[in-house]
Parts: structure tokens; sequence; C-alpha cells
């Protein structure tokens, strides 16, 4: 009886968490919605197109990229009955042109379905290792906290590593802790806790750091030090094994590795950008729709209170040391790069969920009547966070690409006798601007394109805001005004101009222009010359209206 008394509100926070996840699912589809999701699936077309363990970067550790090339193809089969074509077929090219094409669809989804596990894994694990240390009601709070907490749930459903990282390094403490008090299978535990370890540092380099408070932990065991060496020496002999079964180019091709853990530690230290501080209690990380903090200032005060209980309190203070090396290590290692993002701190969250759940545990042991407090704690969650789910679940029920709001519309308003030209630097992807039934649609970079232009060949084309590096137009003044007299703009999508550099990611809002070509009444006006082009004048920020 007991056991369902937690089991059902436990089942019941599960399913809210999927609940404030799932939105994200679809959004943007056939597109990236997430600046960081090309950086994985790029990789993970080219091992499917090579058909290779051998990635094209080691920049970032492989094992990301194996587990959604393995879901890909365990999903293969069903795509060939499905499209009448195997998968492989339909891959974009690797590397790509432009960042944004990642084809087909169902590749985006299978990646972020493989988050999406991980992320509900957390909720799992914040809930056991709580409960393990505090019991139920400590465990369904922490398991509470880590289904609405903003930083969690913003990067639940998007193709990204920062969720896996977080999921292993919250099992590894939670095995460490089983080999620390020894009261089931210590041996067993050390072992998990080093597979755990090794999958987290195959899974993001920094997070390696996470073996310093297993060993920690093992070395606070209250058994015999002989007990203790052989505890520390299986965790640490199955964290190599696991890393390099992961990512066996640490042993093959180290000094590739090498050279790719180098070049992203200069990027990290290039581009100065964020502040853990500000993102944490006032605005989430830049690149996430989301005017909220990551944790806000309440959960961040509730957490450092658990902290010092934890420590001070003689049933957590050996589980708690270990978090706190874990906690100062990870900021140690951040804080020193110019490039701040809230994201490499994700793998505290779900450890702060547990501290938060043992100062609710501690002061519920010291009333008599913990009926408040225990509705205090089953509210003050949805309090917090309820503002910023409301506008994380909004957002991205109402995401749609401007893009393929121009191709809908398109679809809609277009015959089979049309042709239409789309501008190459705003990436549309190819298998929808194939999918129209037009008698043309064509697809060219701006210097080719404007001379089709210029020769009104085309019925509709299909243009931006094509912005330079320096945030100037591409289109030069003179010929927009020659477009204008020439094409009408009939639909516009967007809010912003595109960034014309091919590698960078265009989002899901940039400007897109429709335009029809109207009639001639006086004859074909004289398109721009070499002088007139020569007075080119600044076009950044105006509209084709």
């Amino acid at each position: 009886m007991k056991r369902l008394q937690v089991l059902f509100p436990g089942l019941a926070i599960l399913i809210l968490a999927v609940a404030v996840r799932l939105p994200t699912l679809t959004a943007g589809l056939p597109y990236l919605s997430y600046v960081d999701e090309g950086h994985v699936l790029h990789h993970v077309s080219y091992l499917l197109a090579e058909r290779t363990w051998v990635p094209d970067t080691y920049s970032y550790p492989t094992l990301p990229f194996y587990m959604i090339a393995g879901t890909a193809l365990a999903y293969s089969p069903v795509y060939a009955a499905v499209h009448g074509r195997p998968l492989r077929q339909d891959l974009s090219p690797a590397p790509p042109r432009y960042y944004d094409v990642v084809e087909p669809t169902e590749l985006i989804v299978l990646g972020r379905l493989v988050t999406l596990a991980f992320s509900l894994g957390i909720v799992v694990l914040a809930g056991l290792l709580a409960r393990r240390l505090a019991g139920p009601a400590a465990g369904l709070l922490a398991a509470w906290l880590a289904a609405l907490v903003p930083a969690l749930v913003a990067r639940s459903v998007i193709v990204n590593v920062n969720p896996i990282v977080a999921f292993f390094a919250l099992g590894a403490l939670y095995f460490a802790e089983g080999a620390r008090d020894g009261t089931r299978r210590p041996r067993r535990d050390a072992v998990l806790a080093g597979v755990m370890a090794g999958l987290t540092g195959a899974t993001k380099y920094p997070a390696a750091v996470i073996c310093l408070p297993i060993a920690v932990a093992i070395l606070l065991a209250s058994s015999p030090w002989r007990e203790r060496l052989i505890r520390l020496f299986l965790a640490g002999g199955s964290a190599v094994a696991a890393l390099l079964l992961a990512m066996p180019a640490l042993l093959l091709r180290t000094s590739e590795v090498l050279a790719g853990v180098i070049w992203m530690s200069r990027v990290y230290d290039a581009q100065k950008a964020g502040s853990y501080w500000q993102q944490a209690v006032r605005r989430a990380e830049w690149d996430l729709p989301l005017d909220h903090p990551e944790v806000g200032i309440v959960f961040l005060v509730l957490a450092a209170a658990g902290l010092v209980v934890g420590l001070l309190d003689r049933r957590w203070a050996k589980s708690v040391w270990p978090w706190l090396i874990f906690i100062a290590a990870t900021g140690l290692l951040v804080s020193p790069y110019k490039f701040r993002a809230f994201r490499n701190l994700l793998s505290l969250v779900p450890v702060a969920c547990v501290l938060v759940a043992l100062l609710y545990a501690w002061i519920r042991g010291k009333v008599r009547r913990p009926l408040f407090v225990d509705l205090t704690a089953a509210v003050l969650p949805v309090v917090l966070f309820a503002p910023a789910l409301h506008q994380y679940v909004h957002y991205h029920l109402h995401l749609e690409d401007s893009r393929e709001q121009a191709i809908r519309w398109l679809d809609e308003n277009t015959g089979p006798r049309d042709r239409i030209l789309f501008a190459e630097e705003m990436a549309f992807l190819p298998s929808r601007v194939a999918s129209l039934e037009v008698a043309d649609a064509d697809i060219a970079p701006w210097n080719r394109a404007r001379d089709r232009i210029f020769r009104r060949g085309f019925r509709y084309i299909v243009l931006g805001e094509l912005a330079k590096r320096t945030g100037a137009s591409r289109i030069p003044y003179d010929v927009r005004l020659w477009i204008l007299k020439n094409y009408k703009v009939v639909a516009r999508f967007g809010s912003y101009p595109t960034n014309a550099i091919a590698r960078a990611f265009k989002g899901n809002g940039q400007i897109v222009y429709v335009l029809k070509r109207v009639p001639r009444t006086e004859g074909i006006p004289e398109k721009p010359n070499r002088a007139t082009r020569s007075r080119r004048v600044s076009a950044a920020g105006q509209t084709a209206e």
C-alpha cells in the first residue's frame, strides 16, 4: 500500500513532465528550432551517409552521435516502408552547404526523442536519489522540481547534449552513494558509478570532472581501507572501459581528439558572451525563447540552504560533500572561459533539486504536523516556474518557420504552369521546394539569382533581407528598386533579416518575401548598370514594403 502511495504521485509527476516538454517535439519542423541541433545532427548525417563510426570532427565527444545514429538505423526499416526508399537516400549532404538544411525531418524528430528520454530520466533519478537519502516525500519533491525547473524543461526536447550529460552525471552520483554506504551491493554500485562517469565524459569533455565526487564518495565510506580501494579501482576501471567503448577514438585517434578539444577550448575563449548569474536569476540563455530566469533567485537560495543543511546534518554530510566538490570543480572549469552559456552548468541543476528536497525533509522533520510544509512544497515549484513554463509551451505550440509558411502559401496560390525562384541564402529545404506542383522551382544563390530575376523568367521570386556579416544588405538599393518595379510583394512572413553566411543558423523567423511578376505595361524597365551599382545605398534594416 505504501508503495502505491508513492508510485501514483510519481507517475503523475512523470506525466506532467512529459506534458510540459512535448510541445517542442514538432516545433519549427521541418526546420531546426535551436542553434545547437545542427551541431549534433550534421555529424549524425555524416556517420549514416558514410556508414562509419569515425565522425567528421572530434570537437565534441562521439557518444551522442552514436546514440542518435543508432536510433536512426533502428528506425530505418520503418522509414523505408513508409517512404518506399531507404533513409540514407534522403539524407542531406554532409558537410552541409547551409547549416539549416537537415533532412529527412524524421532525423530531427528522432534526435529530439533521444533527448526527451534522457530528460525524463533526470526527473526519475532526481527522485530516486532524494528518496534514498531522505525518504519518499523528499523524493517526490526532487522529481517535481526537476520536472518543472525551466533550465531542464527548455532543453528537454531539442537536439543537444546537455540533458544527456546531466542524466549520466546524476546517475554517477546516485550509484556513488550506493558505493559509499555499502548497504546493498557497494561493489556493483561502484562499477555502475564508473560506467556513468565514463559515459558522461564521452558525451561532453568537461563533464569528466564527475570522477572527482565519485572518488571522494567511495573514500568517505565507513568500510576498511582495503575495501574502499577495491571499490575505487572498480569505479576507475569501469569508467575507463565505458569511456573507450563509447568513444574508441580516444585510444585509436588520440592526437585528433586532442586537437578537437584544443580547438573547441579556443572557440569558447574567443568570444565573450553571457553571464551565468544573469541567466540564472534574470533572463535565460540568449538563444532560448524564454524571458524568465533559468532557475530563479528563490530556487538558488533554497538550494544553498539545502547544501548547508546537508553538510551539517550527520545523515547526509558524507553524501553532500562529494556534491559540493562536483559543484566547485564544474564552476572552476567553466568560469575562466569568456563564452558563458548556462547550458554548461545544466548538470548542477538536478543536484540543486535534490538539495532543495533535503531542506524540505529537514524542515518537515522539525514540525509535528507537516501538512502545511507538504502543501507549500507541492505548490512552490508551480508558483516559481509557471510563468516561464507558460511562455515556453505557448511559444513552441505556435512556432512555425517562416520558410514553411511561405511554402504553404505558394502551394495554395500557384499552379502547374508557374515558375518560382528561391534565394539559396535563406536555406529552404530542397525537399520542400521540390514538393511544389509547379512547372519549375529553382534555388540559386543571390549572385546568380539576380541576373535571372532581371530576365523576368519567373512568375514568383522568394527573397529575404539578405544581410552581410557587417549587417548591410546584400541586395543593393538600386536593384531593390528595380525588383519592386517588376514584382509585387504578395506575401510576407517573419520578422528579422537573414544572416546570409552559409554556416550560420537562420532561426525560424527570418523575413521571407513572396514577389509576383507584374505585367509589362511600358516595355522592360532598364536594369541597373555598373555606374548605377557603384552608387549603392546601404539598405540594412530597410524592407521591400
